[in-house]
C-alpha cells in the first residue's frame, strides 16, 4: 500500500465518522424534540383531562342544582296548592258565617223581644231590674261593634238567668205601692208559680195573681205560714212542708 492510498483511507475514515457524528447528533435532536413534543403533547393532555374533569364537575354541580331546583320548585307549587286550598276553605268559611249572621241576627232579635214580652207579663218579681237587662241587651244586640259570638252569649246569659228563677226560691225587701201606699214588705217567690208578700209588721199577707194582675189578700189565718216560708227561703230554718194558698192554674 502506498502513501496516497493511506491518506485515502485516512481521509475516507474522518468523512465516515463525521457522517456517524453527524447523524448521532441528528438522531439526539430529533429523539431530545420528540421528547419535547411528548412533554408538550402531556401537558396539553393533561390540561385537557383537569379542563375535562372540571366541566364534569361543573355539569354535575348543575345537575345537582337542577335537580335541587326542580324539588324546589315542586314544593313551592305544592305549597301554593295548599294555600289556595287553604284560602279557599277559609272564605267558605266567611261566606257561610256571614250568611249564618243574616240569618241569627234576625233570630236572635226576635228572641230578645219575646224575652222582653215574657218578662213584662212574668209574676212582678225583680221586673225593674229584669226589664232593664232585657232593654240593655237589645242594645248590645244592635252595637255594630260587637262581635256576634259576644252577642250570642249574653242572649244566652239573660234567657239562663231567666231559666233559673223557675227553678229557685228565695225572699228579699222591698217598698210596693198599694192603693197609692209605699208599703215596706217582704217578699216570697216560689219559682214562677206563687208570688207573695208580707207586711213587715206581719199583719198583711197578699199573693200576686196573674190572671188578674193584682194582689189579693190572704186570710189572716195564711200568715203564719208566709212567715214560716220567708223565714225558710231565706236559709233562718230547715226546709219543711208548708201549707201556702196557690191560684189553680186555668
Amino acid at each position: 500500500m502506498n502513501i496516497r492510498s493511506i491518506v485515502l483511507l485516512l481521509v475516507s475514515g474522518l468523512v465516515m465518522t463525521s457522517l456517524k457524528a453527524a447523524t448521532v447528533d441528528d438522531s439526539l435532536k430529533v429523539v431530545g424534540k420528540t421528547n419535547q413534543n411528548a412533554i408538550a403533547s402531556q401537558q396539553r393532555i393533561d390540561r385537557m383531562a383537569l379542563q375535562t374533569q372540571k366541566m364534569l364537575e361543573e355539569y354535575q354541580q348543575i345537575t345537582l342544582n337542577t335537580e335541587y331546583q326542580n324539588t324546589y320548585n315542586y314544593e313551592l307549587k305544592q305549597l301554593n296548592a295548599d294555600q289556595d286550598a287553604e284560602l279557599d276553605s277559609l272564605q267558605k268559611q266567611i261566606d257561610e258565617i256571614n250568611v249564618t249572621q243574616l240569618r241569627i241576627m234576625p233570630l236572635m232579635n226576635s228572641m230578645a223581644d219575646s224575652l222582653e214580652k215574657f218578662v213584662v207579663l212574668d209574676i212582678p218579681f225583680h221586673q225593674e231590674q229584669r226589664v232593664n237587662g232585657v232593654i240593655q241587651l237589645k242594645q248590645h244586640l244592635r252595637n255594630p261593634s260587637l262581635p256576634l259570638p259576644d252577642k250570642y252569649r249574653l242572649l244566652l246569659e239573660v234567657f239562663q238567668i231567666e231559666n233559673d228563677y223557675g227553678r229557685s226560691v228565695e225572699s228579699y225587701r222591698d217598698t210596693l205601692e198599694v192603693e197609692g201606699e209605699n208599703l215596706s214588705v217582704e217578699f216570697l217567690r216560689i219559682g214562677r208559680v206563687a208570688f207573695y208578700y208580707r207586711t213587715l209588721d206581719g199583719i198583711t199577707s197578699a199573693y200576686w195573681n196573674n190572671e188578674t194582675r193584682e194582689w189579693d189578700l190572704l186570710p189572716a189565718e195564711f200568715g203564719r205560714n208566709i212567715s214560716d216560708a220567708i223565714r225558710v227561703a231565706g236559709n233562718q230554718v230547715a226546709p219543711q212542708l208548708m201549707r201556702l194558698p196557690m191560684v189553680k192554674p186555668e
